[in-house]
């Protein structure tokens, strides 16, 4: 996860809040489930029962919106990053447009995500991606690399689509490059169907290496050659539709 200013992790935590905040919702987060996430970095946090005893004698709000926050305050950057991904690892199995919006932001990028102002992405903004991937494959991180590229991919794909046709309300990542496969086709009579269809096979790709990362637990030397084709296959798509921009 990129390092973030106070400001930033803020603003993350209040939109992931305001997700883990409906009770009855496949996404609510109550304070014994908060706290097992915790006990996630540090095994020897204490249950929610002893937690709310120690916050009565010391005088401290125990409403789950301040002792949330206020515990999230208190953790070291790198635990307060760990714990924020695994929360929205959490939203992403049913909100994952809400999941992929605080990890564009945790990246680089700012809210909303939905639609992209067309200056927010261009060769420099790519650049900035990519050295977030490299820094990540160099770390060993090889699962948030991968991560990252479909982050990448997605945003830009968000951009090109609101850039050429505003009303089209799309947010899935395949859906979106097929539309962008068929734009493409219909502007640009001379490109080869095979070039076009790419455009979809490195979607695909992109978004079954995110998918299945986890789930294979993939390190070592296969982490390291995936995360880094996955990297090079989001570097040159971008690359091309940025021509078409």
């Amino acid at each position: 996860m990129a390092t973030t200013g106070v400001r930033d992790w803020v603003q993350v935590w209040n939109r992931i809040f305001s997700v883990i905040n409906n009770q009855g919702d496949e996404c609510y987060f109550s304070g014994p489930r908060f706290l097992d996430k915790v006990r996630e970095l540090d095994s020897y946090f204490p249950s929610y029962a002893q937690y709310m005893e120690s916050l009565h004698t010391a005088g401290k709000p125990t409403s789950r919106k301040d002792f949330f926050y206020n515990l999230l305050r208190e953790l070291e950057s790198s635990s307060r990053a760990s714990l924020i991904s695994s929360i929205v690892d959490e939203i992403e199995r049913f909100k994952p447009e809400v999941a992929a919006e605080v990890r564009g932001v945790l990246s680089g990028g700012s809210f909303p995500t939905a639609v992209i102002p067309t200056p927010a992405w261009n060769s420099d903004r790519l650049n900035a991606f990519l050295r977030d991937i490299d820094a990540a494959i160099d770390s060993r991180q090889y699962e948030r690399a991968v991560t990252l590229g479909y982050t990448c991919l997605e945003g830009f794909f968000k951009a090109f689509v609101a850039e050429k046709s505003p009303d089209t309300n799309l947010t899935e990542i395949v859906a979106l490059s097929k539309w962008i496969r068929e734009y493409l086709r219909a502007t640009i009579k001379d490109y080869p169907d095979e070039v076009l269809n790419l455009i979809n096979h490195v979607t695909h790709a992109v978004d079954r290496a995110r998918n299945r990362f986890s789930e294979a637990h993939f390190g070592g030397e296969a982490g390291h050659w995936l995360a880094s084709y996955i990297r090079d296959l989001v570097n040159t798509q971008i690359r091309l539709l940025l021509q078409f921009f």
